[in-house]
């Protein structure tokens, strides 16, 4: 396998470990996100956009109909990545730290896969969550 080959199998490995870790420790992750959201540290506008995309997911009215099987959920799991993203990387790592009760290697795995995420968007939403972060 070629080196770049690697490279992307490394990564869809990663990212798929990332998201069964993120699954198995959905209630550790869950107040995470609760805990950074009442935190004063993390920037008031990056709450907002997570509290805003958090909403388009819940939201029944969609730019994807939910009905479209597959393809329909794509724009509220596209909204809640985003806003996961911007909320963790909106807020210090020591912050992050502070609001994790799992292990210390999970919290690493997560804020990788985290990045990982950011990184195989496309770069204007990229973009975007940087500007929206205050990067």
């Amino acid at each position: 396998m070629s080196g770049e080959g690697r490279r992307f199998a490394d990564g869809r490995h990663l990212l798929v470990t990332t998201i069964a870790g993120l699954a198995s420790g959905l209630p550790q992750f869950a107040k995470l996100v609760a805990r950074l959201s009442r935190d004063p540290r993390v920037p008031v506008r990056a709450k907002r956009v997570a509290a805003g995309l958090a909403v388009y997911a819940v939201v029944p009215m969609d730019l994807i109909p939910d009905v479209i099987p597959v393809v329909g959920l794509v724009d509220d799991l596209l909204a809640v990545v985003v806003a996961l993203a911007v909320l963790i990387e909106a807020a210090p790592d020591e912050v992050v730290a502070e609001h994790w009760d799992g292990e210390p290697e999970a919290l690493g795995r997560i804020l990788l896969g985290v990045g990982l995420l950011i990184d195989f968007m496309p770069r204007r939403v990229r973009w975007m969550i940087r500007w929206l972060v205050g990067e």
